[in-house]
């Protein structure tokens, strides 16, 4: 069964599944006989995953079909809330929120990102952050990752526009604070974070309001 976890602000539902099912258990969870998506997947992990995914949503009462735009966001065909899913084996999780855009991400702490740190580390984050600190490194990684999902719009670079403000690593739950650059415009988002085993996770919650400048910027022509 699932682990879930309410974010502390009370303004979205995330939820966590530790797949230790089969993929006919986790069928058999979800009910019915008909998986026409599982056709696109091969791998018994990456169905699993998607399996586990449908399992949480049932779980939280989303009964509503997910579609995917052509940036592979998903969607809720009723239009009613948000969402947003992430896997990397053997974790699936998902976060929801009726009026907020949502963002969540998975990451294996133990990859390799220190030979990639220069590749998505900014001039700042490179300033403060310790490269042997392998935990904040997938923080920052994966935080990033989470934001891209709740923005969703091209013309977002990791390498210039998200800059990871300093913080320290307490306990397996925390938050940290992220600036994000955007044409002329500069905010802070929040990203809270999990740490589970040997995975995290970061998710982000904002408020659509925030990115009203983008809509009539791109809305202009600017």
């Amino acid at each position: 069964m699932p682990e879930f976890l309410k974010i502390n602000t009370g303004a979205a539902t995330l939820a966590f599944w530790h797949i230790e099912e089969s993929e006919e258990q986790l069928k058999a969870f979800i009910g019915g006989d008909s998986f026409p998506t599982l056709s696109n997947f091969h791998d018994d992990s990456r169905r699993r995953e998607w399996l586990a995914t449908r399992c949480i949503l049932k779980t939280l009462g989303i009964t509503d079909q997910v579609i995917y735009t052509k940036r592979r966001k998903p969607l809720l065909v009723s239009g009613n809330g948000h969402i947003s899913m992430s896997h990397t084996f053997p974790y699936a999780a998902v976060i929801t929120n009726p009026s907020f855009y949502v963002g969540i991400d998975i990451e294996k702490k133990n990859r390799p990102f220190q030979r990639i740190a220069y590749q998505f580390l900014t001039i700042g984050e490179l300033a403060w952050l310790d490269l042997n600190n392998t935990l904040q490194l997938a923080l920052i990684w994966s935080a990033k990752e989470a934001f891209f999902k709740v923005y969703n719009r091209p013309g977002l670079n990791s390498f210039t526009d998200l800059d990871v403000l300093p913080f320290t690593v307490n306990g397996t739950h925390g938050a940290f604070n992220m600036l994000v650059h955007v044409k002329r415009f500069c905010f802070k988002v929040s990203i809270e974070y999990s740490v589970l085993d040997n995975f995290v996770i970061t998710w982000a919650v904002c408020n659509p309001q925030l990115f009203t400048w983008a809509l009539s910027t791109e809305e202009s022509g600017e």
